[in-house]
């Protein structure tokens, strides 16, 4: 048996994570955190969020349980440069939710399976309760999209998601 030695440059031999500088902990972002006060002012309050924004310009995409009350709700918001460029206004979507849906992961879950229907599937019955909390949600991100979005999405910035994440690191 001939044994083969092969010379390995040492760079090679760093982790990659330590290579290309990419954080070895991935951190919880939170949108809705910098909400709490509107929020707790209609009565809702945040049981889960789940928050994913994509590389480059920053797309957006937001899951959450929301509560008022008796009431469980999911909230579906997507926004990014791309959308309000060529599709028009964020989406804003409050949805229901099925026995076991208990977390945002779970909504988001259902959400990646049916992409094309989990609006249908998910639409709540009484669609004057849908209406008003949509109303009340779209303030909400409005306010949020002015301060803590807005000039990301203006300004075409390359580096928008990288910024995003980093103003949206939750506390």
């Amino acid at each position: 048996m001939k044994t083969l030695i092969i010379n390995i440059p040492p760079y090679l031999l760093v982790p990659m994570s330590d290579y290309w500088d990419v954080p070895e902990q991935e951190y919880e972002i939170s949108l809705l955190q910098f909400a709490k006060e509107e929020l707790s002012k209609i009565g809702y309050s945040v049981l889960s969020e789940k928050v994913e924004v994509c590389s480059g310009a920053g797309a957006m995409t937001l899951t959450a349980i929301l509560e008022k009350k008796d009431l469980r709700f999911g909230l579906y918001i997507h926004d990014g440069p791309k959308q309000r460029k060529s599709r028009g206004p964020p989406i804003i979507w409050m949805l229901g939710l099925l026995p076991g849906m208990n977390s945002a992961d779970d909504l988001r879950n259902f959400i990646l399976t049916y992409p094309h229907d989990f609006g249908t599937l998910l639409a709540p019955e009484n669609t004057m309760l849908k209406d008003r909390k949509e109303a009340k949600l779209k303030k909400i991100y409005t306010f949020l999209y002015n301060t803590k979005i807005k000039d990301l999405y203006d300004t075409d910035l390359s580096s928008a998601a990288d910024v995003l994440r980093e103003r949206l690191r939750k506390n």
